[in-house]
C-alpha cells in the first residue's frame, strides 16, 4: 500500500506543480524573443530611408518577435482624416495601398481611449476589423492605435496567429511604430526645411544648383536639350521703398506661387536670390522654352497682387536659354548665359522675354 501511496502522491504532486512553472518560464521566454526582435529592428532603423522602408523594418521584427505573418500599418493623415495604407507584410500590396478609411472625430476618441485594449474589440474596433478582413482577405483580424502622447498616428492591422499572442509585447512594437513614423516625418520635414527658401517657400539657391548639375549632366549622357528660365522683378525697390519692406515679402511670395504653378511637375522653379527666380526646363528645347517663357511674361502680367488694399501689377524680365551639345558649357556657364539675357531684357525696357542665342546672334 505504501508504494501505491507513495507513486499516487508523487503523481498528483507532479500535476499540479508543473503548470506554474512552465507558463511564467514559457511567457518570460516569449516576451524575450520578442524584445530581442524589437532590439534588432530598432538597431535597423535609418530615418533617411523612406517611410515605407522604415515601417517594413518594424514589421520584419514583429513577425520574429510574434509569430504574426500578416500585417499592415495605416497611418492617419492629418488633413483628411483618413487612415492611408503605407506598409504591409504577408498581404497583397496593392490591396492595402488603396485602402483608405475615414475617421471621425468619435471613432478616433474611441480608438485612443481604448489603447492597448484595443484588442477587445469594441463596437467601432468590430465594424472596422470587419472592414480590414474583407479589404484585406485577413481571416481573423485584429486592431491596436500607434499613438504618442494620446495623438492617434496611425493603427498596426495583423492577422491573429494559431498560437498565443502577448499583449505586451504588440504594445511595445505599437509604440516603436509610431515614434518611427513621427520621427520619419520630423525629419523629412528638417530636410525638406534645408533645401527651401524661407520667405517663399520655393527651392533654395543651393538645391537649385545640385539638380541643374545632375540634370546638366543627365542632358549631356543622353544627348537631351534642357533649358533655363531666369526672371527677375521689375522696379522692386521701388515697391519696397513705397510701401515698406514687408508689403516687398508679402509681393515676393504672391510671384512665387504664380511662378511655381506654371511649370511642369518635371521642371524645377527656385528662388535665386532677392528678387530674381530661376527655373530649370528639363528635355526642353529653344522653341519649347520660349513658348513657355512667353507664358509666364503673359500669367505674371495679368496677375494682380492685392496687398493691405493696394493693387499692384506685375512686371518682370525673363532670360532664357538652351544647352544643346555645347562642349564645355557647365551649370556655372549655363546660368551665367541666362543671367545676360534677362539683364538684355532690362535694356530693352523691360516686361519682355530675350534669348541668350539671339543676343549672340546679334553681336556675333
Amino acid at each position: 500500500m505504501t508504494p501505491l501511496n507513495n507513486k499516487k502522491t508523487i503523481s498528483i504532486f507532479g500535476n499540479l506543480s508543473e503548470p506554474p512553472i512552465a507558463e511564467p518560464l514559457q511567457s518570460a521566454m516569449t516576451l524575450n524573443k520578442g524584445l530581442m526582435a524589437l532590439y534588432h529592428a530598432s538597431a535597423e532603423l535609418q530615418f533617411s530611408k523612406p517611410l515605407p522602408a522604415l515601417l517594413k523594418t518594424i514589421l520584419k521584427g514583429l513577425k520574429s518577435g510574434t509569430d504574426i505573418s500578416k500585417a499592415a500599418i495605416f497611418i492617419k493623415e492629418d488633413s483628411s482624416n483618413n487612415l492611408i495604407g503605407l506598409s504591409s507584410m504577408g498581404l497583397i500590396e496593392k490591396r492595402v495601398l488603396e485602402t483608405n478609411v475615414f475617421l471621425t472625430i468619435e471613432e478616433e476618441t474611441e480608438l485612443l481611449r481604448t489603447g492597448s485594449s484595443a484588442l477587445n474589440a469594441k463596437q467601432y474596433q468590430k465594424k472596422l476589423i470587419g472592414l480590414f478582413e474583407g479589404e484585406l482577405d485577413i481571416k481573423s483580424a485584429g486592431i491596436i492605435p500607434l499613438e504618442i502622447r494620446d495623438r492617434l498616428i496611425g493603427i498596426l492591422v495583423y492577422e491573429k496567429p494559431s498560437g498565443p499572442l502577448h499583449e505586451e509585447i504588440l504594445v511595445i512594437f505599437s509604440r516603436q511604430a509610431a515614434l518611427t513614423i513621427e520621427n520619419a516625418r520630423l525629419f523629412t520635414k528638417v530636410e525638406e526645411m534645408a533645401l527651401r527658401d524661407t520667405l517663399t517657400g520655393l527651392y533654395n539657391r543651393r538645391y537649385f544648383q545640385q539638380i541643374l548639375d545632375y540634370e546638366l549632366n543627365r542632358a549631356k549622357r543622353y544627348r537631351q536639350p534642357i533649358s533655363l528660365i531666369f526672371l527677375d522683378v521689375d522696379h522692386f525697390k521701388q515697391i519696397n521703398d513705397t510701401y515698406g519692406h514687408s508689403t516687398g515679402d508679402l509681393f515676393l511670395k504672391q510671384i512665387a506661387n504664380k511662378f511655381s504653378s506654371l511649370f511642369r511637375t518635371t521642371d524645377m522653379a527656385a528662388r535665386y536670390a532677392g528678387d530674381e527666380f530661376v527655373a530649370i526646363l528639363p528635355a526642353t528645347n529653344q522653341e519649347g522654352s520660349s513658348l513657355l517663357a512667353h507664358r509666364v511674361l503673359e500669367a505674371l502680367g495679368e496677375h494682380l497682387v492685392l496687398i493691405r488694399g493696394n493693387t499692384l501689377q506685375i512686371s518682370v524680365s525673363i532670360g532664357v536659354v538652351t544647352y544643346e551639345n555645347q562642349e564645355g558649357l557647365g551649370s556655372v556657364g549655363l546660368v551665367a548665359q541666362a543671367d545676360k539675357a534677362m539683364y538684355e531684357a532690362k535694356k530693352q525696357g523691360r516686361n519682355c522675354v530675350r534669348r541668350f542665342e539671339e543676343i549672340q546672334t546679334a553681336t556675333a
